[in-house]
């Protein structure tokens, strides 16, 4: 069963679905790591069978949004955060900045790191992922960890099994190196491609013009395909906080449909688009995602602009450098 349909299910099915059944939860993502602790809740007692994790990509996972004593949006979602990473249409003189501030972008991800291998049992049950904390917060994959989910694996609850391949046999699922696991239920917290569901709605010619060579959705400002007329796509592209920019980015499309301003040429967006994927491909092997966390303010600055607004929106260079972005921030201007 797919996560999404097991979500379809009222609360009392969905616990008879997993109690006191063999469970094998497909994934290491947000809705996988809720399925587990899910099965494992309803799985307590004598009774209760453990719930096996069965993941093929490691991504790193944080506990909270404090960091050391820290608070996390120091790291990554202020103006001078941000500074440190690249961003699209930068300058020659902060692109040069960015070559040399690699190493303090080294320096912050690892503190990151040091701080959930303290604080998490992750080498304890093989969960500590190989490529950067930078790499899953740039591509939108950083998951917070619900505060019982290491406790339920201590306490056998929760099992973990490393597989890049597997298929069902009619006990349960078989694996490349040749073991097995008994399941009378899985679920795939897999993910689906919204892509396709969306191809799935449009025409020809407009069906095979939605993704480029390298199978993302070009989409400019996030929101309109230069190749496709009179359709938008809000909320496609992730941001670290997903509500505020696509808050930001309904006002932007509102005001191109009213034509308060002029969109530019088809090249000119796609362009700009191209430059966005180069930035992720450069930070995160999962640029495939589509995230702009890493440069997320400098993404509603060019919106801003765009539609005539001030694209710095603090009261003072203080809050403006060292203060989140969010909502509020984006209120309406007053228009001619």
């Amino acid at each position: 069963m797919h996560s999404m349909d097991y979500s379809k299910l009222d609360q009392e099915a969905a616990r008879e679905l997993v109690k006191g059944k063999k469970v094998a939860v497909m994934g290491y993502k947000k809705s996988a790591i809720d399925l587990a602790l899910e099965c494992a809740e309803v799985n307590q007692g004598p009774d209760g069978q453990p719930c096996t994790m069965v993941v093929r990509t490691l991504h790193w996972t944080v506990p909270s949004y404090w960091i050391w004593g820290l608070p996390f949006f120091l790291f990554y979602s202020t103006r001078s955060s941000q500074f440190l990473h690249e961003r699209p249409n930068q300058s020659f003189l902060k692109a040069l900045f960015c070559l040399f501030s690699s190493p303090m972008r080294n320096v912050v991800s690892k503190f990151i790191e040091s701080y959930l291998l303290w604080k998490l049992p992750l080498v304890k049950y093989g969960l500590k992922p190989e490529h950067p904390f930078l790499e899953d917060y740039a591509s939108c994959q950083m998951a917070i960890l619900p505060e019982n989910f290491f406790p339920e694996a201590d306490k056998g609850n929760l099992k973990f099994k490393r597989a890049s391949k597997w298929w069902f046999y009619d006990g349960g699922v078989e694996f490349e190196d040749n073991t097995r696991l008994e399941a009378d239920v899985v679920l795939l917290a897999t993910g689906y491609e919204g892509k396709k569901k969306l191809q799935s709605v449009l025409p020809e010619p407009f069906r095979s013009l939605m993704l480029d060579s390298s199978g993302t959705m070009p989409l400019y400002r996030g929101t309109i395909h230069p190749l496709i007329p009179n359709m938008a796509f809000v909320g496609f592209i992730e941001s670290v906080s997903n509500l505020q920019t696509a808050e930001l980015r309904c006002k932007w499309l509102s005001r191109v449909v009213e034509n308060k301003f002029k969109l530019p040429s088809v090249k000119e967006m796609l362009d700009q688009i191209s430059r966005e994927m180069e930035v992720m491909k450069r930070t995160t092997r999962f640029y495939k995602r589509h995230c702009i966390s890493t440069f997320s303010i400098n993404h509603s600055d060019e919106i801003c602009e765009e539609m005539g607004w001030k694209s710095w929106r603090k009261s003072n260079w203080l809050s403006e450098a060292f203060s989140p972005y969010n909502s509020r921030d984006y209120n309406e201007e007053k228009e001619d």
